[in-house]
């Protein structure tokens, strides 16, 4: 007589569950939350340690919860690389703020630091001088910027007590950092 089932030796034994891959799937789909990636990844490592053995599954869950835990971090490192970066022409296009704010309160000489030695203390005098005339500097609306190589090109509108300027300045990258090269204001 043939055992229950159709099979020689009875009914087969299905596979068990893998609770670390079902974990590393379900880290892995979550991996939008920082950190989690990470864990998706180990539990993924240690469910497909699991599924050596013949009678685990859940190989597959394990591989796809690694993937998309590398695919979380690889997103998490470009934000990161794109943030630092930002942060980075932001500090640069800040030192032509200073420059303007030097200016604006007539201090020439600080106000040449900020240059790349291309723009007269004639000029310079005259900037400054337009500049007080407008009152104090408040700050620079909608400014755009253009970044082509090592030459940043802003252009704003100059908020002062007195009113408002069109700027334009032109920063070019040193061995010091972003120096103002050129500026108007019109």
């Amino acid at each position: 007589m043939q055992p229950p089932g159709g099979y020689p030796g009875g009914v087969p034994q299905g596979q068990q569950s893998n609770a670390m891959a079902i974990t590393s799937l379900i880290t892995g789909l979550l991996s939008c939350i920082p950190g989690v990636g990470l864990l998706a990844i180990l539990f993924g490592a240690l469910g497909l340690s699991k599924a050596k053995d013949p009678r685990v599954g859940g190989k597959g869950l394990a591989i796809i919860g690694i993937i998309l835990g590398v695919i979380s971090i690889v997103a998490y490192m470009g934000v990161g690389y794109a943030v630092y970066w930002g942060a980075g022409k932001f500090k640069e296009m800040a030192s032509g703020v200073q420059f303007i704010q030097a200016l604006n309160q007539g201090n020439i000489a600080q106000a040449k630091t900020y240059t790349t030695g291309k723009m007269s203390d004639a000029e310079l005098e005259q900037l400054s001088a337009t500049m007080k005339s407008m009152g104090e500097f408040k700050q620079l609306l909608n400014p755009t910027n253009k970044f082509d190589g090592d030459v940043l090109d802003i252009k704003g509108t100059g908020a002062f007590a007195n009113g408002k300027k069109e700027i334009h300045f032109v920063m070019v990258k040193t061995p010091t950092g972003y120096k103002v090269d050129k500026f108007t204001l019109e």
